[in-house]
């Protein structure tokens, strides 16, 4: 399959990097979307819908401070589910998203400022949040709303990019796309979300993430590499949890994975026992 892309490509690159340049824009903002697995439905049925506008679909669990879980490309907001049963028994109130055009959320195409504004819908229908855990994608894109105004009190980043344009140079180099019609598809792009590649790197907006972050990444990692999670931390003055042998997804079901991120988590929970004890005391 992907050979024959390539080959498509390079030719109608040649041809016509116009509109080259338009189908690559489409593919690269076409997610494909896979079957649930059993324990993702399971989990589901367990759970109450949250009403959303556009049709977006997200499913909640528990009763309390509210904690978002924001999956991947091509993901579903159940994938997070680990940390569903931990969080409500911790007394969270957990919600799991899925995306524009990703799990049972309508949709062919998406970008990183749809997610956001997706983002932005639960957090006016649910109300304030807690902390917000995002996988791959979706923790970049945690970090893109949050610069964009989205509020909330902790944010984790689990195995996420920190650059949209080394992202789309490695699709131009896989789909063996031509120069010419590279310009035309970052020209595309940029025409649809209002602004430029080079503004979807962290290290643009990193200045505008005030909150507490933890980073997690396992140095195995061969879709987002490690060096991403290390260049976060970085960038955003975070704390890095580095796992081995866990991958990029794997990484999502380790127990050692979702103790660390409700001890980040529920560290919110201490400080503001000690700062309303301050408070009194005062």
């Amino acid at each position: 399959m992907l050979q024959a892309i390539r080959i498509f490509f390079s030719i109608v690159g040649r041809l016509s990097p116009a509109l080259a340049g338009r189908l690559a824009a489409d593919l690269f903002a076409r997610p494909r979307r896979h079957a649930r697995p059993v324990r993702e439905r399971e989990l589901i049925s367990r759970g109450e819908p949250v009403a959303l506008p556009d049709g977006l679909r997200a499913t909640a669990w528990g009763a309390g401070p509210a904690v978002l879980l924001v999956h991947g490309w091509e993901g579903r907001g159940a994938q997070l589910g680990a940390f569903v049963d931990p969080l409500v028994a911790a007394g969270h109130r957990v919600v799991a998203l899925d995306g524009p055009a990703h799990g049972d959320s309508p949709g062919r195409t998406t970008t990183g400022p749809e997610f956001a504004r997706a983002m932005a819908h639960v957090r006016e229908a649910i109300g304030p949040l807690a902390a917000i855990v995002g996988h791959s994608f979706g923790g970049f894109t945690s970090l893109l709303a949050i610069s964009r105004g989205l509020s909330t009190e902790r944010l984790v980043v689990i195995a996420a990019p920190s650059s949209v344009p080394e992202i789309l140079d490695e699709f131009m180099r896989q789909i063996a796309l031509p120069q010419r019609a590279g310009a035309a598809l970052v020209r595309t792009l940029e025409q649809r979300v209002g602004a430029t590649m080079e503004s979807f790197d962290v290290a643009s907006f990193a200045h505008m993430v005030k909150i507490p972050v933890l980073v997690v990444h396992d140095t195995g990692d061969a879709e987002v590499p490690y060096t991403e999670g290390v260049r976060l931390s970085e960038l955003l003055g975070a704390r890095l949890v580095t796992t081995n042998g866990l991958g990029h997804r794997r990484v999502l079901f380790a127990a050692e994975v979702v103790g660390a991120i409700m001890e980040f988590i529920e560290e919110r929970q201490v400080m503001r026992v000690e700062h309303s004890a301050l408070r009194e005391d005062a």
